[in-house]
């Protein structure tokens, strides 16, 4: 299945390597938010929720910016 991949030049090793090594520390900060003791389930959404939000933010920001300088210069 691999060499398939490999053959197409659709290699799924920087999907692995982003997703499974990467983002490793934010997997375990999320654990240990949901399953650690003493649990605070409020404060556990809130920080999802600042995970989620800070950067959506910033990419919708600087699509916003980008285009906008789009519209200026060219």
């Amino acid at each position: 299945m691999l060499e398939s991949w490999l053959q197409r030049g659709q290699s799924p090793v920087g999907a692995w390597l982003i997703f499974g090594i990467v983002l490793l520390p934010v997997y375990a900060m999320l654990l240990g938010w949901f399953v650690g003791k003493p649990r605070n389930l409020r404060l556990a959404l809130m920080g999802v929720g600042y995970l989620i939000a800070i950067p959506t933010l910033l990419w919708g920001g600087l699509a916003l910016f980008v285009a906008l300088l789009g519209r200026l210069f060219f």
